[in-house]
């Protein structure tokens, strides 16, 4: 009342002066200020909205970032309600979705097919990088390929479309092929009702192994075909009433897949206790396990979607007749942006809201401050136009910078994939000569001391051509508890004699250093690249420091500081470019801190790099700390298990001489008998003779059918014979192909006497 009563006041003094006018205005806004506090305060706490998202199949650790975002409450800060609806066998999720029934789903590459269709989704975010759906084989049945199922009965669902596209490419003809009608039960195949059966890579195989039955998997990416797995999406209807929902719904979505995948053993347990999951907890660390392989969460941003990659799922549903040549993807993608000229149609519609209660409590003073408030706007949207104009052409920039990272490591890739398989079979040869040799010389001794050297010698010859691979593949090779301390220590004692001697050393190792999971090659060399740089960087005598520590919550640093010239800021920006150097021609490939870049972020880590001109530099590398194992954390130095040795019949495939030369005379020291075979037809001949071998060291790259198609074939004939699949490449392909086998295990070349031993001991003979 007080404040009416004073607008009041101020009216009826209007009229006496222009100063009043002022005055009144004043009074006005004071009269307004109260009622636009309570509705924007009204505004802020409004309830949560309901939502509802649609799963594609029954609650499992499939879905587990959904549950992680709810459990977490990621969807409830986000102004969400959100409800979780399973599916069972027959629901069609996107009608669900288009219908309205539900304003989000979960569905395959298939809603390309979908959109076609007239059925208006939008695809939100890739959660699955690659598709899980493969085919399933029972072993001894005359499978040992997919050109190998015309004539047999394939238990396959009507929507596989990559699966049937899998078939055509290479050359078989549905109508060969007897279709069953899919029951989503593994026992089928292992009652031997069918021959083949499509399954999911995260769900059938663990029934399969847990019964201890015999199979193969083929999967449509060994023929070129890689689609996106289970995609998050919505319909047009909805993005387009509620922008800003959607927006929230799918960054909460994805903050909590990224939980999920950080912490498997909580979600599974969420799983148990709040879904009612069919399956156990075993079961949904299995799943997990699998998921990270397809999600490649350390690799791939969450959600992450390349539009070549839907234009390669769209070609191949062309080849397959299923959508029209020239189809489009116009509004099938998801593009934030997209929704923000609904949100300012809506504050528009706000403001005119406020300013026109303005207009009726306050009058003329109210209309001043309307023309002030519209002035205001339009220069503020002048201003944010010319920002995003400016944004606009820094993308540009970033983009061209990108393309051109990209092209320098594509050829980076090109060249370490070029020399691996040859170089490693060189320096195998020396390793496995050497390690074989030394023996035979008393130790101290002038040769024994040559061959150790050798030996030295080709192991890190070895681990520079992983770690250019490692490089060029962005992941590390294999991940295994280290202490980072004890491989600083060993690279020192390596480097002292000939780097290091030029500079002087000082160590600051902090005792009871955590462990880290990783690649110890790969970050050997990261160490040994930032060891050589900064003794080149210094004059004779300048000091070069090593230091470790325990640093914060959960993160160990490993820090390289030298007192050499430093860096400019021009060069220091350039610093972790691939093949960017300021030294002279032939003294430096540009790899080094590219190299180490990479090797750091590929084990989730951080760099930072700190230099001036005269005052040296400083690299700090930052790793995720792990929890110690209750085993002894591996150092490099040997440890092996007692066991009794068996000679053995050990069959060795490799179409290098040098190889085989240097693995039998390895496996001779150890008291084994060698057999040899240059390719995998040879090798399939002499067991279909009768030879029984009890270990079977199998080279992947070869000509004819090659490792990729030895190992099948090899497990039809010799389904428990340990078979050690050798590759100096320890990438996705040969990881996929060792996970689809059983007792196969990687054997990373180049390998010596000690690699090999290992590895027999782990299968129980030494």
């Amino acid at each position: 009342m007080f404040t009416l009563r004073r607008c009041l006041m101020a009216g009826k003094a209007g009229a006496q002066s222009t100063t009043t006018l002022v005055r009144m205005a004043h009074s006005a806004l004071q009269c307004v200020l109260p009622w636009t506090l309570a509705f924007a305060l009204g505004a802020t706490q409004a309830p949560l909205k309901p939502v509802t998202l649609q799963l594609k199949w029954h609650h499992q650790f499939q879905f587990a970032g959904y549950y992680a975002a709810q459990q977490q409450g990621y969807y409830r800060d986000a102004g969400l309600e959100v409800k979780i609806i399973e599916a069972e066998p027959g629901i069609d999720v996107v009608q669900e979705v288009v219908s309205g029934r539900a304003q989000f789903g979960v569905g395959t590459s298939a809603l390309l097919l979908s959109r076609f269709r007239r059925q208006p989704v939008v695809v939100l975010a890739a959660v699955f990088q690659h598709s899980p759906i493969i085919l399933v084989a029972r072993a001894g049945s005359g499978i040992i390929s997919v050109q190998d199922l015309p004539g047999k009965r394939l238990m396959i669902e009507k929507q596989s479309d990559e699966l049937f596209a899998y078939l055509r490419k290479e050359g078989v003809s549905e109508n060969t092929v007897a279709l069953v009608e899919h029951t989503f039960n593994p026992d089928d195949l292992i009652q031997g009702k069918v021959d083949c059966m499509s399954a999911y890579l995260i769900d059938e195989p663990y029934f399969l192994d847990k019964a201890r039955f015999p199979y193969l998997t083929f999967t449509p990416r060994m023929a070129g075909i890689d689609f996106y797995g289970d995609n998050l999406f919505t319909s047009e209807e909805e993005l387009k009433a509620r922008p800003e929902q959607v927006k929230a719904f799918r960054e909460a979505s994805m903050k909590g897949w990224k939980y999920a995948m950080q912490h498997p053993e909580e979600l599974a347990d969420l799983i148990i206790s709040r879904y009612g999951p069919r399956r156990g907890r075993e079961y949904l660390l299995y799943e997990a396990q699998k998921m990270n392989t397809l999600i490649q969460p350390g690799m791939v941003e969450l959600g992450y979607m390349y539009p070549g990659r839907w234009q390669h799922i769209i070609d191949t549903y062309v080849e397959l007749g299923l959508l029209p040549k020239g189809f489009g993807m116009e509004g099938f993608l998801y593009e934030p942006e997209a929704g923000v000229r609904q949100v300012n149609r809506r504050l528009v519609t706000v403001i005119v809201l406020l300013v026109g209660l303005g207009v009726l409590l306050g009058g003329v003073a109210l209309v001043l401050f309307r023309m002030s408030m519209r002035l205001r706007r339009e220069i503020v949207s002048r201003e944010k136009a010319e920002e995003a104009m400016r944004l606009e052409h820094e993308g540009k920039a970033r983009l061209e910078e990108q393309l051109q990272q990209a092209r320098k490591m594509e050829s980076l890739g090109s060249l370490a994939g070029g020399i691996a398989h040859d170089m490693n079979n060189v320096l195998g040869a020396i390793l496995g000569m050497a390690s074989a040799s030394i023996e035979d010389h008393p130790e101290g001794g002038h040769t024994h001391r040559a061959f150790a050297i050798i030996i030295k010698a080709a192991e890190r010859g070895g681990k520079m051509v992983k770690s250019l691979l490692s490089f060029a593949r962005q992941s590390p090779a294999e991940r295994r508890q280290l202490d980072l301390n004890v491989i600083i220590r060993e690279e020192v004692e390596l480097l002292e004699r000939t780097t290091l001697s030029r500079v002087h050393l000082e160590m600051e190792l902090e005792p009871g250093l955590r462990p880290i999971l990783g690649d110890a090659s790969a970050l050997t060399q990261a160490i040994m690249n930032l060891c050589v740089n900064a003794v080149d960087a210094m004059p004779a005598q300048g000091t070069l420091t090593l230091r470790t520590r325990n640093h914060g919550h959960g993160w160990i640093e490993v820090v390289v500081e030298d007192t050499g010239a430093g860096m400019t800021a021009e060069v220091l920006e350039r610093a972790l470019e691939p093949f960017f150097t300021t030294k002279a021609v032939g003294k430096g490939t540009g790899l080094g801190l590219s190299m180490v870049y990479s090797i750091v972020k590929a084990h989730h880590g951080q760099v930072d790099i700190h230099s001036e001109i005269g005052q040296g530099t400083q690299v700090s590398m930052r790793f995720p700390a792990c929890e110690p194992a209750s085993e002894a954390i591996e150092t490099g130095a040997e440890s092996r298990v007692q066991v009794a040795r068996l000679a053995l019949k050990v069959l060795l495939v490799d179409d290098d001489e040098l190889i085989q030369s240097s693995t039998k005379a390895i496996l001779q020291t150890l008291g084994h008998d060698t057999f040899t075979t240059p390719d995998g037809e040879s090798a399939l001949a002499i067991i279909e003779a009768g030879f029984e071998p009890d270990v079977v060291i199998l080279d992947m790259n070869m000509p004819g059918l090659g490792g990729v198609g030895t190992l099948p074939r090899l497990r039809i004939r010799l389904p428990e014979v340990p078979i050690l699949l050798a590759t100096g490449r320890a990438d996705q392909a040969a990881v996929s192909l060792v996970e689809a086998h059983k007792d196969v295990t990687l054997l990373l070349k180049p390998f010596g006497k000690k690699e090999l031993q290992e590895n027999l001991e782990r299968l129980g003979w030494g």
